[in-house]
């Protein structure tokens, strides 16, 4: 239960003030890693991935910014709604999300229903609609879609390099600390 307390208060973004003068690019960045982040609890630990995506798919309208949802919930709002906070974000209509695809990937994973290919095709995408993510991330969405078939070792590896990208900007984040308890 101490998951769901966590989940009260968006921890990366507390106010959209904190988001004046960004880009569309920078949030899609964070976006791309909480995903990554998600995808790998969905196969580690699904009761977690459950309870998050559970909590997201309940606003799942994504109508507006709310620090009482979770992170990865504002941070695919900023995006989808963009002309909405043009006055404090850059945006860059270029920059978009399959919210069909996201929305039944979500729900899947809060039924404990996770297809991690379906994910991974997903995830794909978004690599070719956000255009300038760092070649990192687009090696953690290769092994990470290959998540079953890493070595206990590799494994560790992918979810220290995943947190040492988040750490630059993500420290905050709901998932930070859940990711780093893996490595336990």
């Amino acid at each position: 239960m101490n998951f769901l307390q966590e989940l009260n208060e968006s921890r990366l973004y507390k106010r959209l003030g904190q988001l004046e003068g960004r880009d569309v690019n920078y949030i899609a960045e964070r976006l791309f890693e909480h995903l990554l982040a998600l995808q790998i609890f969905a196969n580690e630990k699904p009761n977690l991935a459950a309870k998050y995506a559970e909590t997201i798919m309940k606003q799942q309208h994504f109508d507006g910014f709310r620090t009482s949802q979770p992170d990865l919930y504002n941070l695919i709002t900023l995006i989808i709604k963009q002309d909405q906070y043009s006055h404090i974000l850059t945006t860059d209509h270029k920059i978009n999300i399959p919210e069909l695809r996201l929305r039944r990937n979500l729900l899947a994973i809060a039924r404990q229903d996770f297809n991690n290919n379906d994910f991974s095709y997903m995830m794909m995408m978004l690599q070719r609609k956000f255009k300038q993510l760092p070649g990192q991330l687009i090696e953690l969405r290769r092994q990470i879609s290959n998540w079953k078939n890493l070595a206990p070792g590799d494994q560790k590896t992918a979810v220290r390099r995943l947190l040492m990208q988040m750490r630059e900007r993500g420290m905050q984040s709901d998932f930070y600390m859940h990711l780093s308890r893996l490595l336990d």
